[in-house]
């Protein structure tokens, strides 16, 4: 082997960052000249700490590599020589990986040949292929940013271990947050659960409504757990008196209005019932609901249906506020249209008979009221609203079946038109064949 670096001057030319990091460097050489004055210039750095290992050949630096790597001693570089007797460099370097991948590999040559070069680079990874003879500062150079890049490797290293560090706290308070605000959403979710259940044992009841009338059908499908549509009813031998009802909002905010104006409804009725007079039960409803609400400062309000039947007559009083009743006798639909005031503003005040509206009913009349959450929802191929057009076409079909399939004609065609649409709002639906 060619020995290339005898004229080495005494100090570095490169000037360097002074380090506190101790480097292992391990030399692979046959020409035992050239791997002494490697070490001797290697000295030449003050600025690092060097421990130096030697091997004459691969043999035994194979043997060198086992033996650093059973103490745990970490090389920073491995420099071995290309042509050996006894291994090829760059078969060293490639079975220096196994031991040490992280370790910059040098590999020098006189005469390098390309297939060798390209086999490093690919096995091996080599940091730098020096040409002997080789030039002092291309040795220098190539030495200080072999370090460089270790400790740079190091400063990477030491950065994504604290990252790691950073981002399993930060996955460590994630986790609490959103265990935090799933028991927040629980203990919400439960709360909304009860007020479902004083909702529903305040307000009337779907199976007691059936079960007393069952010609007749109420369905309330709320958008969230708890309604702000609901229905009143009383029912004798002479009368039913049937209230559906949408209030303003729906989930919590509508639900709490639906409980004041189902009771405001519920004490007015209990008040005038001697006289069935609608249009008082109305206005004394109304005036108690504004009260309640400090005479409606908060805008709130319903749309309702409010009808009295009488059993014997047949004979239909209804009055509507954005609410209309449908009558469906035969093949054709008449509809009684509600006004366009509503529940809880203070033009009721000036209501008179004027607002209610008379039909006499005959025997097989079918009437419906429904809430605009029905007719308002999204679905079908096109995802349109269902609208008033398609209702009137449904419930002239519906007439036409057993009162006992009303209702679940109209549960299942809701939901195949709502698909897997979001429900748009409460919907609630009153159907009675007289």
């Amino acid at each position: 082997m060619q020995t290339a670096l005898n004229n080495f001057p005494l100090s570095p030319i490169v000037e360097i960052e002074s380090s506190s990091m101790q480097h292992t460097i391990l030399i692979i050489d046959d020409d035992a000249n050239l791997t002494l004055s490697i070490k001797e210039k290697l000295y030449n750095f003050p600025e690092y700490d060097f421990v130096i290992e030697i091997a004459n050949d691969p043999i035994e630096g194979l043997e060198l590599l086992s033996i650093l790597h059973t103490e745990g001693v970490i090389p920073s570089i491995i420099i071995s020589d290309l042509s050996m007797p006894s291994m090829q460099g760059d078969d060293f370097l490639e079975e220096s990986m196994r031991y040490f991948p992280d370790a910059k590999k040098i590999l020098m040559s006189g005469n390098p040949n390309l297939d060798a070069v390209v086999h490093s680079v690919n096995s091996a990874h080599i940091f730098r292929m020096l040409t002997k003879p080789i030039q002092e500062l291309e040795f220098q150079l190539t030495i200080s940013q072999a370090i460089k890049s270790i400790e740079l490797d190091t400063q990477v290293n030491e950065l994504n271990l604290k990252l790691t560090h950073i981002n399993a706290n930060l996955e460590k308070i994630v986790e609490e947050k959103i265990y935090e605000l799933a028991e927040k959403n629980q203990q919400l979710t439960d709360s909304i659960h009860y007020a479902e259940l004083i909702q529903k044992s305040v307000l009337s009841s779907e199976n007691d409504f059936s079960a007393d009338l069952p010609n007749a059908f109420t369905v309330i499908f709320p958008k969230d757990i708890v309604s702000g549509d609901f229905f009143w009813y009383h029912n004798d031998n002479d009368y039913l008196s049937y209230c559906i009802a949408d209030s303003t909002g729906h989930g919590v905010p509508g639900a709490f209005v639906s409980l004041l104006a189902y009771g405001a409804l519920r004490e007015s009725f209990e008040s005038n019932k001697l006289e069935r007079d609608l249009s008082s039960i109305i206005c004394s409803a109304n005036n108690q609901f504004k009260k309640t609400l400090n005479f409606n400062l908060n805008k709130d309000s319903a749309e309702l249906g409010y009808l009295f039947f009488n059993w014997k007559t047949y004979e239909l009083k209804y009055c509507g506020f954005k609410t209309t009743l449908y009558v469906v006798r035969k093949s054709e639909i008449l509809e009684l249209k509600g006004s366009k005031i509503i529940f809880g503003s203070e033009h009721l005040d000036k209501m008179n008979d004027d607002h209610i509206q008379s039909m006499q009913l005959i025997p097989g009349d079918t009437i419906f009221m429904t809430s605009d959450g029905y007719i308002d929802q999204f679905g079908g191929r096109d995802n349109k609203k269902f609208g008033t057009k398609r209702f009137k076409l449904l419930i002239s079909l519906i007439a036409n079946h057993h009162y006992a399939n009303h209702r679940n004609i109209f549960i299942k065609e809701f939901l195949n038109w709502k698909g897997n649409n979001e429900q748009t709002d409460d919907v609630s639906v009153f159907g009675l064949t007289v």
